[in-house]
């Protein structure tokens, strides 16, 4: 499980991307990954629902910051995240907010 104000580091392997032995996709593939768009990803990330990585100066991956706005800089995410999001999707469609049962 990652800190929110963990910084990461990021490495290049055969399989893909990872972070610490965790994967890790850009926009493009986190939308394709909760089947949606690129901009409802950034909808997520806007209302705090879903965490975003970005490179800083330096080259290493660290939490998003909503407030220091950088137009045109990718958004990275973390799997756990991506599947978290996902569990408390399911969790609503089940059984959500003002279903009488």
């Amino acid at each position: 499980m990652l800190a929110g104000d963990r910084v990461l580091s990021c490495a290049m392997t055969g399989k893909g991307p990872l972070m610490g032995g965790l994967q890790v996709f850009n926009t493009n593939g986190a939308a394709r990954r909760l089947g949606c768009t690129r901009t409802w990803i950034h909808k997520l990330v806007a209302a705090g629902k879903l965490k975003a990585y970005v490179y800083d100066e330096a080259g290493v991956l660290v939490p998003h910051q909503p407030e220091r706005k950088r137009q045109g800089q990718g958004l990275y995410f973390v799997v756990e995240d991506l599947e978290q999001y996902e569990s408390s999707l399911l969790r609503r469609a089940k059984g959500g907010k003002g279903e009488d049962g």
